[in-house]
């Protein structure tokens, strides 16, 4: 399978993480599989749309750049939503009585339920000092299930409320208006600024660099501001954000396929390590399957077509078999 590099990839995720399939153990890619079935599944579901489906965790409010910093305070904890084996799912019930929600979708409504309660969740000073309690509180989920990985968010939006105090005079905003509405600047300057974006492996004393959440910042920004005059550009230089769902549907598809050792742990929700061999190459595995159909498909971006795989994952989940399960604070 020849992965060549044909777009310019300024994070050198492309390079790093073909260095990875080249060597791959336990994932591969099926190049015949790329192709006009899947390209066409993608093409169809983008042609319906996926703005609003997917907008639905985004323009909360109706102030433009509350909704820029909902969006980044959003990102800064979204990630592992999943549960241990054998424990409850964490989903939120919010209104009492509506729709119960996990996911992303669910880290939505608690940042919707929070701002109801009069909780300032997009203060930074708040942020910089939030204690686990106060955590706790907003990210609540229905029968008083805390969310996975607590502490983690925890740090991190105190991360988040410091850095965004110290440098950017409190609003992300400003860190757009600084990197010329451009999603390379944007996610260089998020990944100099605020550590807890830095998602880079290390795999036979190599960096495998892959920037999910930062990237998807730029992207979710995008989808803010694509009314107003300060669009983001450089979009169609980012690669696609390597997360649990992608490389469950692209297996489904056969896209993407495991060896029996690495298919067990995953269909038996047995945890793969964080940065072990196994998770890399599924990640790297993501990553190119994505490149190559947006090689294939050719009028779609990588980010696009990344978008329709999420939602297209959303519809799988009772026929599909499991997604890999790491724990992390990248995806």
């Amino acid at each position: 399978m020849k992965l060549e590099v044909i777009k310019e990839d300024p994070f050198n995720i492309l390079s790093t993480t073909r260095g990875v399939l080249e060597n791959a153990q336990y994932v591969s890619i099926d190049e015949n599989k790329i192709n006009d079935d899947i390209s066409n599944k993608i093409s169809e579901r983008f042609k319906k749309g996926i703005y609003d489906e997917y907008e639905l965790g985004i323009n909360l409010t109706d102030k433009l750049e509350d909704n820029l910093q909902i969006i980044f305070i959003e990102n800064s904890v979204n990630f592992c939503f999943w549960p241990t084996k054998g424990e409850p799912k964490w989903e939120v019930e919010w209104p009492i009585g509506g729709k119960i929600f996990g996911g992303w979708f669910g880290l939505v409504n608690c940042f919707k339920r929070a701002m109801e309660e009069n909780i300032p969740i997009l203060d930074p000073k708040y942020l910089s000092s939030i204690t686990l309690e106060d955590a706790r509180k907003i990210f609540r989920g229905k029968n008083n299930i805390d969310i996975p990985l607590l502490e983690k968010r925890v740090e991190n939006l105190r991360e988040v409320g410091n850095i965004l105090q110290e440098k950017f005079d409190g609003k992300i905003i400003n860190l757009l208006k600084e990197s010329n509405f451009d999603a390379i600047k944007i996610v260089k300057s998020i990944l100099e600024n605020f550590p807890c974006y830095k998602d880079v492996s290390i795999l036979d004393n190599k960096k495998v660099v892959f920037l999910k959440r930062a990237q998807i910042c730029a992207n979710d920004f995008s989808y803010v501001l694509k009314n107003s005059e300060n669009k983001i550009t450089s979009l169609d230089k980012l690669t696609a954000y390597a997360d649990y769902k992608l490389p469950q549907l692209l297996r489904m598809s056969g896209v993407i396929n495991y060896e029996e050792s690495l298919a067990n742990k995953i269909d038996t929700l047995t945890e793969l390590a964080h940065d072990s061999r196994e998770e890399i190459e599924i990640r790297s595995a993501t990553i190119w399957a994505v490149e190559l159909l947006r090689q294939r498909i050719g009028i779609l971006s990588s980010g696009e077509i990344d978008n329709t795989i999420w939602l297209l994952s959303q519809g799988i989940q009772k026929e599909s078999k499991p997604y890999h399960r790491s724990r992390t604070i990248f995806y």
